[in-house]
Order: structure tokens, then sequence, then C-alpha cells
């Protein structure tokens, strides 16, 4: 019986070595296998555990070792409170391990040189993972998107919630430049200096890097522009369902300090620091919300401009123009809100949520936009028009004009609008994270996707995302023949594709009218350009005096203008006042400091800076 099991296990283990394949890092060596015809490495460390003393730390290289690193099976999620879309608040998990920063590489050929893509999760900056399990699927295994798309592909983990941004004093003591938080962001930047200096040996161009995220994972890519610190590390990126987002310092520490105090009121703050590392990393989970909750994006916990990793919120980093200008890819869902907005809305509803979040002069213009209807179904589609727009819609259009204006390099902008092709999924339209699935080529093995379920229009769609994803990792460009041709972005057009099973690029002007409602509602001045570039015919500059200024202002406007009004913003993009048709403006009431007017008329538009001193 023993010689058997031996005889056993002897097979098995020759078995896997036909199939295993070891690939040398920096570190040591790393045995992956063979899953098909694609290459497969799960679970490779890219930094040593941030456990123990060394949590709230910045990452650290992992020990070298010599014996090959069996990498079959992906690691633990980094500790959540995990929530899933479409499912009550009140259902969730409680997962994870500290020991998570690990990575994931699928290779089609490790001897050739192929385009890298490297994925990050999204959560909300407090749940997800590598591994994700959606629809019955693993969404983010690279397997059929590095065959098919001949690529490179690698997934990675990051520390989440308050185990990735705490900012406290506690912590700024340690710091060699005497500030904390931002260990997420350092885990991602850890991550892509391991992609850099390893990935040649699993078949990867480490001089072709293109980073891309949905969500939370499209924040972390776009706030990854921004950084000094990522400069060099990758070359493309895509930006899917977010924008970049970084609060300021003072924010997250004062949210750091009051989270602590909830834990330990007494001692040093280094003292309360060292008693925070003894508390079980479920605690700490234990207190999220769901990012997601009724519809309204909500991150607990994000990077913060530190002077080191950030230097400047992201629209004042794009303005100067000196950011990590690359090919960019952004866009967003037609319907993303849809499976996290209340399953029933009643138009009262509606009209809550418009009064919630509209000032009351735009109350009447929000309504014509997103009318509350007289059926259930009418008020739902509504509600999630307004979460939509007012969350994603706008603000991707945002970041796409501010980037185009200063950058040389190309925007291109998409809509995805595909539905799921079975009635039970269709009703929701295209909700957050729908494309994943499409992108990856895995809706194929989606429970409600596979088999029989999965139709020509899935089909179609998963394909021509995966060429687009793919062509624009490889060039930046992400056309190619057979496609509908997906036109250049830019901010004095708006154009953009539209992912469907016919995808369609002849379109400009998305969403318009809504987009540039929500611009109002916060008083958003957009970007010009620092640079000189993509000239706008329809905007002038703004002539007045004196400039600066203790108080009055005059301008010098066109003969041809006669119904005109004036906005004037300050430097933070609020508006503070306001005026119609006259030459002469009066800020003897504002504070010192540098303001911005604007003037619109018939579709024209003039502005300007005004300096007002004492």
């Amino acid at each position: 019986m023993q010689q058997l099991l031996y005889s056993l296990i002897f097979f098995l283990t020759y078995i896997f070595s036909l199939n295993a394949q070891t690939v040398s890092t920096q570190y040591g060596p790393v045995s992956g296998h063979l899953n098909e015809n694609v290459f497969e490495f799960l679970g490779i460390p890219y930094a040593s555990p941030p456990i123990n003393n060394f949590r709230w730390k910045p990452p650290t290289a992992t020990p070298a070792w010599t014996s090959p690193l069996m990498a079959d099976n992906y690691a633990p999620v980094c500790p959540q409170k995990s929530f899933e879309q479409g499912k009550p608040d009140s259902v969730y998990t409680l997962a994870g391990d500290e020991d998570c920063l690990y990575l994931n590489i699928w290779s089609p050929d490790i001897s050739a040189n192929l385009p890298v893509m490297v994925f990050i999760h999204g959560g909300g900056n407090q749940q997800g993972s590598a591994s994700q399990l959606t629809g019955g699927t693993y969404i983010f295994h690279g397997k059929n998107l590095a065959e098919r798309g001949q690529v490179v592909v690698v997934t990675i983990q990051y520390r989440l919630g308050v185990l990735g941004f705490l900012v406290h004093p506690g912590l700024e003591s340690e710091s060699s430049n005497g500030k904390s938080g931002n260990y997420a962001v350092m885990d991602q930047l850890f991550a892509l200096q391991w992609i850099r200096d390893n990935i040649a040996g699993f078949g990867g161009d480490a001089s072709n890097v293109t980073v891309f995220g949905e969500s939370a994972g499209g924040v972390n890519t776009g706030n990854l522009l921004t950084s000094p610190l990522a400069a060099g590390l990758f070359h493309k990126a895509i930006i899917q369902s977010a924008v970049p987002v970084i609060t300021t310092y003072q924010d997250a520490k004062a949210q750091g300090i009051d989270f602590v105090n909830e834990f330990v009121m007494n001692g040093t703050d280094a003292e309360k620091i060292s008693y925070m590392r003894s508390v079980h990393p479920d605690s700490f989970s234990v207190r999220m919300n769901s990012p997601l909750s009724g519809g309204i994006v909500q991150s607990a916990w994000k990077p913060a401009v530190d002077g080191n990793i950030f230097t400047s919120h992201p629209e004042a980093v794009f303005q100067s123009g000196n950011f990590n200008q690359v090919p960019l890819m952004i866009g967003s869902n037609s319907e993303e809100m849809s499976l996290s907005a209340p399953v029933t809305v009643l138009p009262y509803m509606v009209d809550a949520l418009i009064n919630l979040s509209v000032p009351l002069s735009l109350r009447a213009e929000a309504h014509a936009l997103y009318p509350s209807g007289s059926t259930s179904e009418e008020a739902r589609m509504s509600y999630v028009g307004i979460l939509t727009d007012g969350q994603f819609t706008t603000t991707n259009r945002r970041t796409a004009q501010c980037v185009s204006l200063n950058q040389t390099e190309p925007v291109w902008r998409y809509f995805f609008t595909h539905k799921h092709t079975i009635p039970q999924l269709a009703m929701y339209g295209s909700y957050h994270g729908m494309e994943l699935f499409y992108v990856f080529n895995n809706w194929e093995n989606a429970t409600l996707g596979q088999g029989l379920l999965f139709k020509p229009a899935d089909d179609a769609v998963q394909q021509a995302m995966l060429r687009y994803w793919t062509n624009f990792a490889r060039t930046g460009n992400p056309n190619g023949t057979g496609l509908e041709n997906w036109p250049q972005y830019l901010s004095s057009d708006d154009c953009y594709l539209e992912i469907k099973a016919e995808p369609d690029g002849n379109q400009c002007g998305l969403r318009t009218s809504k987009s540039d409602f929500w611009d109002k509602v916060i008083g958003y001045t957009r970007c010009t350009s620092s640079v000189g570039l993509e000239s706008q015919p329809d905007k002038k500059e703004l002539t007045f005096f004196p400039n600066p200024t203790s108080g009055k202002i005059y301008l010098d406007l066109p003969q041809d203008l006669h119904d005109y009004e004036i906005f004037i913003y300050n430097s933070f993009g609020q508006k503070q006042q306001s005026f119609k048709n006259t030459d002469q403006i009066d800020l003897s009431g504002e504070a010192c400091g540098i303001y911005f007017i604007e003037i619109s008329s018939e579709g024209k538009r003039y502005t300007g800076r005004i300096v007002k001193t004492d």
C-alpha cells in the first residue's frame, strides 16, 4: 500500500513537471503551470507581508529564496468587509489576510517581448481582490485576454481601507519625510517596479506597460498619472468608470485621528499606533459601509496629497501639464448605478434625490432632464440617470477634457451601452463593472453567460473590446483592421466610441446637456490648455482692466455681444457671483486672491483670470 502511495505521488509529480514552467526573478525562481496554451503564475509575492510592526509601513522587498516557489494558487485577499453589488448592505462577509501583497501573471509566450497589461482591481479602495468571484467566475482571470490578445496580463493586490490609507501623527514620527498614509499607493508603485524589473522573464516588454483599472482601480490608475514617483513605470493608461480622486492631507489626518481614538484614547501618539498594530484587522473592516450604498459612490479611505507621492490635486496637476503624459483611454457605462439603486423607485424619490443633490435655482432644470415620471419604471430610469450622469458620465468628461488639453499624447473616450442578452439581466442595462466580463473575455465562463446563454452579441462585444484594449496596449491607438473607427478625443467636439454589439464611432457630444447641467451644479470651470494645445475656436480670452484690481473691473467686450451672462469663480472652481449684460463688475466684497471670469453668450465662451488685491 505504501509503495502504491509513493508511486502515485511520483506519477503526479511527474505529470505536474511536464506542465510546470520555472522563471527566474530577482528574488528567486517561481514555477507556474501551463493552462492550455497560456503560462499561468498565481500568487507571486512582490513585497514582504505588511504584518505586525510592518503594518502601516512602506512595502519592502521579499527575502530571497533558492528553491522554485510554486505559483499555482491565488493568494489570500487583503482584509476587507465585502459587499456584493445588487444585494442589501446587511449582506456581507469579513475576509482576508494582511499577507496579501501578491500578483498574478498570464503569458502566452515567455520567450517573447509582448505588451504588458497591469490591472488594478476596484472596490472603493476598501474591498475587492485579484481573485474576485463575480457571476460565478473569476472575473479578472487573465488567460483569455492574454491568449487571444497576445499580451502579458498582470493583476495585483494592494492594502485596503484603513490599512492602506491611515494618516496619523504617530505614523508621521516614523516616516523619513514626516508624512503618513498612501500605503496602498506605495504598494501599487512597488508592484510596478517589480514588474519593470522582472517581467521580461515572463515574455513581457518592460518598456511597453499599460496600467488599467475599473472603479477604485480606475481612480488609482488616474492618480498614478499625477504622481512623480510613477514616472516611467507605465506607458499607457485605461480608466474605466472612474476619475482620479485625492483628498487633502489635513482631512485624511483628522479622519485618522478620530478613527484611532475610537480604539484607544489614552497615551502618546506612538503608543496609540503601537496598540493599533495589535488589533485584529477584522475589527477595522467591520466598521466599513458599502462603497455603493443606495447608488451613492462613497470611498471612506482615500489617497492624500502628501507632497511626495502626490503634490497636488489631480485637476491642478493636469492643468499644469506637469504629469505623466501617456496615451489615455477613459470611459463609463450607460447605467452605472442600476444594480445599486433601490429596486423600487417611486416618483417622490426622484424629487427627494434632486432636492438632496441640486441647488434650488437649478431644480426645475433637473426635473426637465430627469422627469420624476408617473410609474415606478419611469422614476427608476431617472433615478439611475441622476446617479450615473452626476457621478460618472460628467466626471469622465471633465478628466478627458483636462488631460487632452494639456498633453500631446492622444486621449480616447468610450461609452459602454451593451446589455446582457438574457432578460433577467438586460433590464439593468450597462451596470457598474459589467464591461469587465467582456474586456477579460470571461462572460462566457459566468453562470448566466456560458453555453447556450452566450449569444453572438456577447461574443461580438468581447471580441471588439479585447481588440480595442490590446491594440491600445500595443500602440497607444485602439484602432485596427476590421474594427469600427474610434475617433480621437478632443475637448472641442467630445467624440467617442459607443461600445455595443456593433460599435458606433460616429457620435460626438455624450449626454452634453446633462453633463453641462452637473457642471453648473458644482460651479465647475473647465480646464484650459497650459501648453497651447488643442485650440478651441469658440473659446476666446477676455480683455478687462485694471488687473490686478482692488474692486471694480471694466470689461472690453465684442460689439456684437448683446445677451450674455458673467460668472465669477474662486480658485477652487466655486461660483462666487453672476451678472447679466453689464460691462462692469465689482469684487470689493471678495477676499484677496485669484478669481476666474467666464462670459457665456449664444454658444460662445470668453474666459480670463483676475487678481484681487486689498
